[in-house]
């Protein structure tokens, strides 16, 4: 184990029994009688929990080219593909349910793909990524808001080829 570890896992386990010391303070305070053991093991289970917690990211994957869509708060990840039948359905014939529901988690996606697969950003290294992506998912990246139709053959073209990805 590195030093490094050992210092994260000897704060966390300091804030826990600190947190626990308090809790157990408070139980003697208020006469609440909970066992010193209890209160100790929870503080380290609250501070281990949100150390876990704060480690995940909270960025999105990427956004679209500026300008092409309004930005949206929606995360997307390949275990949402599953409902993506169900969203085209939604989007029926509305164009901009289609970029909401539709293209935004599939751009996603892609960025994402394209950030684990190759370590590019896209928006940081346009050119790197443009060599690297397939024109679709170029297209599905970077074209106005509007352009696409809602359509069934186009989403299972931009889906295979997030997977060539």
């Amino acid at each position: 184990m590195s030093r490094r570890r050992l210092g994260q896992v000897g704060a966390v386990l300091g804030l826990g029994l600190f947190l626990g010391g308090l809790g157990f303070a408070l139980s003697l305070l208020y006469e609440a009688g909970v066992p010193l053991a209890v209160c100790l093991i929870g503080g380290v289970l609250v501070s281990a929990g949100g150390t876990v917690l704060s480690g995940h990211p909270v960025e999105d994957a990427g956004d679209l080219a500026p300008g092409s869509e309004p930005g949206t708060e929606q995360r997307s990840s390949f275990g949402d593909l599953h409902t993506l039948q169900a969203r085209l359905a939604g989007a029926g014939s509305d164009p901009e349910r289609f970029e909401e529901r539709v293209r935004r988690p599939l751009a996603d996606l892609t960025a994402e793909r394209l950030r684990q697969r190759h370590d590019l950003d896209w928006l940081a290294q346009p050119s790197q990524a443009r060599e690297i992506l397939d024109p679709l998912l170029w297209a599905l990246l970077t074209a106005p808001s509007g352009r696409f139709v809602a359509s069934r053959a186009q989403v299972e073209t931009w889906v295979t080829a997030i997977e060539r990805l």
